[in-house]
């Protein structure tokens, strides 16, 4: 291709060269796999090829990949990057194959790296659970953010992909589903050396899945020695004085705080608390469990009332 096309797969990158695909002959297919060993053989995912195989003159450096141990096996979402007003995540898994690849590539590496991962096409009801949660939490939610929470998620993983000239160009990024704040991102750009459009999203997102996990690892196990994390969002909606809010604030930060194993205050006003709270899993079950020690943090000096609780955020009434 002579002009630059830049498609995110929200709309589908993909579909902008499937006119003309490559060849798909034997000796493409050799090449991928070649391609494939390779790759493999620098990440360590397979053992080294026979000595009679030709070594490579020229590749990327080699990646040592992080063996960081999780205290609790961790939660992940995968879903291409999209904006808002576009194509609902499932439907383009639905309708687009190298989209659904991509994804697969994703998943299949994270599930042999010990994660749990959430299986986007099994979410029948995600898209009327991050309704929900955008409705409370208002409009300007980003969507992969308030999905994750809603399922579970201890980090989200978005993709997306152009074609810039003859190469394929992926991207991805990690966040965390507690706070959305970014973990890592990487892109990796690759030439189709003959294989097939589905080979050739297979070697990009595999190359860059091993990157994008390996920077984020050490951080995620050592966050998840601190506990399992909850967004917790309270809102004062009944009528209290100066005095009252003030007793209520002071026994969320200081008495409360001490049955977790740590509370990060995100944002606290007089009447609404943002709050990251660490919970030992020993202890707490779920998000059930932790919403109770509010509702007896709390007994004496207010009520309270769910608004709403998936597994990892909280939505709470003060009254």
């Amino acid at each position: 291709m002579k002009k630059s096309m830049m498609v995110a797969v929200s709309t589908l990158f993909f579909v902008g060269c499937a006119s003309n695909p490559p060849v798909d002959n034997e000796p493409a297919r050799a090449r991928a796999h070649a391609a494939y060993d390779a790759a493999d053989e620098e990440f360590g995912e397979r053992t080294p090829a026979p000595a009679t195989a030709k070594k490579q003159e020229e590749g990327p450096a080699v990646i040592a990949v992080s063996n960081a141990a999780f205290k609790s096996r961790p939660t992940v979402l995968v879903a291409p990057a999209m904006g808002k007003g576009e194509t609902p995540n499932i439907e383009v898994i639905r309708k687009n194959p190298l989209a659904k690849t991509a994804m697969e590539v994703i998943n299949a590496y994270l599930t042999s790296r010990d994660y749990s991962v959430i299986g986007l096409e099994s979410q029948a009801q995600l898209d009327e659970v991050v309704q929900l949660q955008s409705d409370i939490a208002g409009n300007d939610e980003d969507l992969a953010y308030v999905a994750g929470l809603s399922v579970g998620a201890d980090i989200n993983i978005t993709f997306a992909g152009s074609i810039q000239l003859e190469d394929l160009v992926i991207d991805l990024n990690a966040t965390e589903a507690s706070t959305a704040n970014l973990l890592a991102s990487e892109s990796v750009r690759f030439k189709n050396e003959g294989e097939s459009q589905r080979a050739w999203v297979q070697k990009a997102v595999q190359t860059a899945i091993v990157k994008l996990e390996n920077k984020v690892r050490d951080r995620l196990a050592k966050d998840l020695e601190k506990g399992v994390q909850y967004k917790v969002v309270a809102h004062l909606t009944g009528e209290f004085s100066d005095e009252q809010a003030e007793n209520i604030s002071s026994m969320v930060s200081s008495q409360i705080r001490k049955k977790f194993n740590k509370m990060q205050v995100i944002s606290m006003s007089r009447n609404t608390y943002d709050l990251l709270v660490y919970a030992d899993p020993d202890v707490y079950d779920d998000a059930q469990m932790v919403y109770d020690v509010f509702v007896e943090g709390l007994n004496g000096l207010a009520k309270v009332r769910k608004q709403n609780i998936t597994k990892k955020l909280i939505i709470l009434e003060i009254q």
